[in-house]
């Protein structure tokens, strides 16, 4: 008999994906090893925005507050960098807005969220390879000039666009290559626009400024003089000349720190699962920033993973064949639901750029229709405000009918909440203050199904693990009434907060 592996969940990269999986599975008392190749954090940032689904994961597991009290709030984002905004102060969710947080703060705070979880994160150790054997992953990892191999139940790849777990287990990256860059550039401004004029567009291109709290920006332009260029290494002068072309002035650019470009191809990986392993993050899809919806979308890959993992690991280790069984299929869930998502917002991302790069007088007058679309049609631009913010996923799912203990079958109710993601309700309880409801998922924590019931209780036969949690009614905001949030009856919650089943009585 061989002896088990070294560890049962094998996370390789340690940005804000690998940090939240790794956190999720540590919480529910999975041996996890974390790796990273970098010695040090990185200190430069693509990505600045955090979206109000991610703010929602990230408050269940009470990561949220350090996010909320650092970071600028926007009621509004863009699509296609446009000036008619899309709102999100209208959205159904207890955070109506984004955060412009660099990536860099996230990660960090990210990082002390899986420490306070009893993780940890290994730095200095690169991943070579990895091959399945049929329990187990086996990867061959370098530090400090030594190799080593480190077995483990299963291994999830979030190392990134050009990932070697991916790599080396056979899956393809398939879509679309570079067809235009975009720089990035980090520099002071000593005469900036003022903030209304951080996004700009005109038949030249496209300007886009993200201030930083240290006074420097983040410059971004969609250039359509030089946009085609692929190989030509972006400068300073570049970006000075970029800037004037498209706004008339340099803004009085002055040291540029650092400047990089980014490329608008569009992939995806083959598969997210291969046996024990799997791939989230940039691992698995990849995309221009705009909207900056990438880190967000890794998130809830992350988060979607992570139940699922932690009910492989407690099948296997239990020994139970037909819990290993229902286990290998709630792995194969992953894909089939996540795949999907990052189609969708691939698909987004595609259209986006679309408008972007489109030249001269046809282009700018298509980009002023559809700014007009978004400014005079509220359910469009709400409908735009709602993808873009991750809320609008729903996975399909299926339900049956439950017998509750006095015999009367529980009506299944095909309604908007089935397959949705479950808001922070506010709960009122008999003989005690309202509470959130996310405040209560906090003290269940991950890898637990929590079953919700409004109203009087009518128990049934539940899966063991399964928290419940009552209520006597759901108090405001009008959208959770909208929404059907308060009908009498009750909601089964996964463990990633998606509602498996909706019943009403």
């Amino acid at each position: 008999m061989s002896s088990p592996p070294d560890f049962e969940v094998l996370v390789v990269g340690a940005g804000p994906v690998g940090c939240w999986v790794a956190a999720e599975l540590c919480a529910a008392g999975v041996q996890v090893l974390v790796v990273e190749a970098r010695e040090n954090r990185a200190a430069w940032s693509r990505g600045f925005v955090v979206h109000p689904r991610t703010l929602e994961i990230f408050d269940s597991r009470g990561a949220a507050a350090p996010m909320l009290a650092a970071s600028r709030r926007l009621p509004t984002w863009h699509f296609a960098m446009g000036s008619s905004r899309l709102d999100f102060a209208v959205l159904p969710t207890s955070f109506p807005f984004i955060l412009l947080q660099p990536q860099a703060q996230t990660e960090e705070i990210l990082e002390e969220h899986l420490n306070r979880c009893g993780g940890a994160v290994l730095r200095g150790r690169r991943v070579l390879d990895v091959r399945q054997e049929p329990d187990r992953v086996v990867a061959r990892i370098l530090h400090d000039g030594a190799e080593q191999e480190v077995s483990a139940r299963f291994v999830v790849g979030c190392d990134g666009a050009h990932s070697t777990v991916r790599t080396t287990a056979g899956i393809g990256f398939s879509g679309t290559p570079d067809t235009m860059v975009s720089p990035a550039a980090l520099a002071e401004l000593a005469d900036p626009p003022p903030p209304e004029q951080y996004m700009q567009g005109t038949e030249q291109g496209l300007l886009f400024l993200i201030p930083l709290p240290d006074g420097r920006f983040v410059i971004s332009t969609i250039d359509h003089a030089v946009m085609t260029e692929l190989k030509k290494p972006w400068t300073a002068q570049m970006v000075r000349d970029s800037l004037l072309r498209i706004s008339g002035t340099d803004y009085g650019l002055g040291e540029v720190e650092r400047v990089s470009t980014l490329g608008n191809a569009a992939l995806q990986a083959d598969r997210y699962r291969d046996g024990r392993v799997l791939l989230a993050g940039d691992a698995a899809h990849v995309h221009f920033p705009m909207g900056g919806q990438g880190m967000n979308l890794g998130i809830q890959d992350a988060h979607n993973l992570a139940w699922r993992l932690i009910a492989a690991v407690r099948a296997e280790r239990d020994g139970d064949g037909h819990g290993a069984e229902a286990a290998d299929a709630l792995l194969d869930g992953y894909e089939a639901e996540r795949r999907p998502a990052g189609e969708r917002v691939l698909e987004d991302v595609h259209a986006q750029m679309g408008l972007v790069s489109a030249t001269g007088a046809d282009g700018a007058a298509l980009r002023a229709r559809f700014e007009a679309l978004l400014a005079e049609h509220p359910a469009v631009n709400l409908q735009y405000a709602r993808r873009l913010s991750g809320i609008a996923v729903r996975y399909p799912t299926t339900t049956a009918p439950a017998t509750t203990a006095d015999g009367a079958d529980g009506v299944v109710v095909e309604d908007v909440r089935l397959g949705a993601r479950v808001p922070d309700l506010l709960l009122e309880r008999d003989g005690a203050p309202p509470v959130q409801l996310y405040e209560l998922l906090r003290e269940i924590g991950p890898g637990r199904f929590v079953r919700l019931t409004i109203g009087d209780h009518r128990s049934g036969n539940e899966e063991e693990g399964t928290a419940a949690l009552t209520a006597t009614g759901v108090r405001g905001p009008d959208w959770a009434v909208r929404d059907g949030w308060d009908h009498r009856g009750s909601v089964l919650i996964r463990p990633d907060g998606h509602v498996a089943e909706a019943r009403t009585w």
